[in-house]
């Protein structure tokens, strides 16, 4: 015989019900803002994890051996290849200016890194313990954005999308969807005045997923017909209010700073490290916190001259010792930022997580 239940009590099952998953829901929810919020421990963001003109082709195995989670920036241009004649995108800085460099051996994205990681992401995945995801940030530095090449991309992420980690996109840009981690999540570097966010968010259907997350938008300093370099300078003397002032979004999601944010000039000239620059570097994280930002600050080196040339390192990026480059590495954890970028990935990791 079937037990027979009162319309109230029928009533109260059905509210205890929906306030279970309801509880249920925000808990996934909680969880995914979690993993990737503002605050969370320091990550190595490995600077340039690919090989140049044939050389260090080791960089994305030292990346990977630095210990996940980490962050691992990788450059992407639209190139003519002398040997087939066609264009296409390569792993690799190349500006207009250094076409001539490129000789058709370099590696395309999804052979260089997608496959590469394959083993770890399969592993995760059936593993299904999301407690470190996204175990890998996959910053990619797109150095030119013609339709096509961002086109190329886009398709190059949906092939791997059940790998990564996703957001709905709502109807309001502000509103931002909890994400769906995986052990993949792909980082965008939006510039000044490009088009990035047209292609990766603004086209997308409301409901749609997003692949990838882009930065935070950035003022522009007062002046007419500015060079980068004059736009570089003048931000790494405003306020950090002042060079940041939106929330962040359901796309953009983080802010990446050149360390002459926190010291204006070349790393041999940076001097000592003094309270007035750590303040600077305290103030700047605080403010990309309060409004909804993960920061990275990029790029710091400490070895000397001959070292970082024979890694292929860019000597503007050197502090040129150890002690000196360390000393910011750990003001850096200190004040909480969320990416460290360096070309020394495994001995940042070790600072990082305490082990030096």
């Amino acid at each position: 015989m079937e037990p027979c239940y009162s319309p109230s009590m029928k009533k109260r099952s059905s509210a205890r019900s929906f306030l279970f998953l309801s509880v249920l829901a925000l808990a996934a929810f909680s969880a995914s803002f979690a993993a990737f919020a503002p605050g969370h421990p320091t990550l190595v963001l490995a600077h340039n994890a690919y090989p140049d003109a044939g050389q260090w082709t080791d960089r994305l195995d030292h990346a990977l051996a630095a210990g996940t989670p980490l962050a691992i920036e990788i450059d992407l241009s639209w190139v003519p290849n002398p040997k087939t004649g066609t264009t296409g995108s390569v792993v690799g800085d190349f500006p207009s200016r250094k076409f001539k460099d490129v000789t058709g051996n370099e590696p395309s994205l999804k052979p260089y890194f997608f496959e590469r990681v394959r083993p770890l992401v399969e592993k995760a995945l059936a593993a299904n313990d999301k407690k470190n995801w996204p175990l890998i940030r996959l910053y990619l530095d797109i150095k030119n954005d013609p339709p096509e090449h961002l086109e190329y991309i886009l398709g190059v992420l949906h092939e791997y999308e059940s790998w990564l980690t996703t957001a709905v996109k709502t109807k309001d840009v502000a509103q931002q969807s909890p994400l769906d981690l995986k052990p993949l999540m792909v980082m965008l570097e939006d510039k000044d005045n490009d088009i990035k966010e047209e292609y990766f968010y603004n086209r997308l259907p409301v409901g749609g997923k997003l692949v990838a997350f882009g930065t935070a938008k950035l003022a522009l300093p007062s002046g007419e017909k500015l060079t980068d370099a004059q736009i570089l300078l003048a931000r790494s003397t405003m306020k950090p209010e002042d060079l940041v002032t939106g929330k962040a979004t359901n796309y953009r999601r983080w802010w990446g700073n050149p360390w002459t944010n926190v010291e204006p000039g070349a790393k041999d000239a940076a001097g000592a490290w003094t309270p007035e620059k750590e303040e600077r570097l305290n103030a700047i994280v605080k403010h990309a916190h309060k409004m909804g930002y993960l920061v990275s600050f990029w790029v710091l080196d400490g070895t000397d001259a001959e070292t970082a040339k024979r890694q292929g390192w860019n000597q503007k990026y050197n502090f040129g010792s150890l002690e000196a480059a360390a000393i910011r590495w750990k003001a850096v954890l200190k004040a909480g930022a969320d990416f460290l970028s360096t070309d020394q990935y495994e001995e940042v990791a070790k600072v990082l997580q305490g082990r030096d």
